[in-house]
């Protein structure tokens, strides 16, 4: 399984894929994570994927702030699959299982999840 975590950046050329090739990828603040983002919000060890012959999870370890996917908060291993999203403090990643051949950065765009927001109206103040 070659599995993917891809950050958009504000632009094309400014995205970023993330290999994980172990069999636990820590992701966090401290020095021994294999993934380290130096950022307030995440914490030292924040969480883990692992990855099987079968499938890759995704575990928080205790962190602060969550460790989300598909915007729903990881509670428990959490199965992975090609297209979900990844949010880790400020950091959102799309993830790449390598189960779609020919699957390209732009095209993991549109099978990402869109999440709508409620739009609130405002009612004018009558005079």
């Amino acid at each position: 399984m070659k599995v993917r975590l891809i950050e958009r950046g504000a632009a094309k050329e400014d995205s970023r894929e993330i290999l994980v090739d172990q069999a636990e990828f820590l992701i966090g603040r401290g020095v021994d994570c294999n993934l380290r983002l130096p950022i307030s919000s995440v914490s030292r060890h924040h969480c883990l994927i692992r990855l099987s012959p079968d499938e890759a999870t995704v575990v928080d370890l205790g962190s602060s702030n969550g460790t989300y996917l598909n915007e729903n908060q990881v509670r428990s291993p959490t199965a992975l699959h090609t297209g979900d999203v990844l949010k880790v403090g400020t950091r959102r990643y799309t993830v790449d299982l390598g189960d779609q051949p020919g699957l390209s950065r732009t095209s993991l765009d549109s099978i990402a999840p869109t999440v709508k927001v409620k739009s609130v109206r405002r009612k004018d103040k009558q005079a």
